[in-house]
């Protein structure tokens, strides 16, 4: 992992950086495209009222930590991940990550972000355990926190409905003396 002088961190890919109040409208599109939701959440359209109100609790939350996720060449920002209810004594966090921009996907981005903010919770936050829910159909998110190191933890059963489907969430999760820092 490299250093990002500005304000983040950085892969041979992607940064991941504070994110500002120009980001807005661009995070705001991404909730309000339902293909982007697809495997991770319900769609409903959010309003800039909506937006501002998650914006403003997501960037000054004292139990959660939120990167814009820019690709590097050209720079654009892509998405979003974050460690959220954090536990400082307990020393868990669970990561979320979207990545909005659909032309970035399949690119390995995804992957790259998680890693540095897997990195970032174990070295800059000291946790001792970060996980995870992923729907049971993403086999793509699966295999993907698979290879960062992450094991199946456990399943809640039909515990989403999505377009009349119900299925499973599978719970994953890494402990700190399982990571792999990169080399």
């Amino acid at each position: 992992m490299a250093r990002n002088p500005d304000t983040g961190l950085a892969s041979s890919h992607v940064r991941l950086r504070a994110l500002t109040t120009d980001d807005r409208e661009v995070l705001r599109s991404f909730i309000n495209d339902p293909e982007v939701l697809a495997l991770s959440n319900v769609f409903r359209p959010i309003s800039d009222v909506q937006q501002d109100a998650w914006f403003r609790a997501a960037v000054t939350g004292e139990h959660q930590t939120w990167f814009g996720i820019e690709k590097l060449a050209p720079p654009e920002l892509i998405g979003t991940c974050c460690l959220v209810d954090i536990d400082w004594v307990g020393r868990v966090a669970e990561l979320r990550i979207r990545i909005g921009d659909k032309q970035a996907w399949g690119a390995s981005l995804g992957r790259q972000a998680c890693g540095l903010l897997v990195e970032f919770g174990f070295r800059h936050l000291n946790l001792e355990r970060i996980w995870l829910r992923v729907f049971a159909p993403n086999t793509r998110a699966l295999r993907m926190y698979e290879k960062l190191g992450f094991v199946v933890e456990g399943r809640l059963r039909r515990a989403w409905h999505l377009r009349g489907v119900t299925d499973d969430v599978i719970v994953m999760g890494l402990l700190r003396d399982e990571w792999q820092p990169p080399r």
